[in-house]
């Protein structure tokens, strides 16, 4: 997947528990199914340890089952 010149970053934070996630679904799914694009995500891994093993990591099944093509976790110098 190359990026190309007209595509778009959509960045979203917020406090733990607030509903990122659901929100992050949400616009996957409006986005692929509606719009028809290719989504990809990037998750953040803000604690420690390493993020392939991360509790954390559930988010980023949770990307791909909601549409995106493809999904990967960054944080702990990785």
């Amino acid at each position: 997947m190359a990026l190309e010149a007209n595509s778009s970053v959509l960045q979203i934070v917020g406090y733990s528990n607030s509903g990122k996630t659901t929100l992050i679904e949400k616009v996957i799914n409006q986005c692929t199914k509606e719009l028809g694009w290719n989504v990809a995500t990037i998750k953040h891994h803000g604690h420690q340890g390493d993020p392939l093993f991360s509790v954390n990591s559930k988010d980023s099944d949770r990307h791909l089952k909601a549409g995106a093509r493809l999904t990967a976790v960054e944080g702990g110098e990785r």
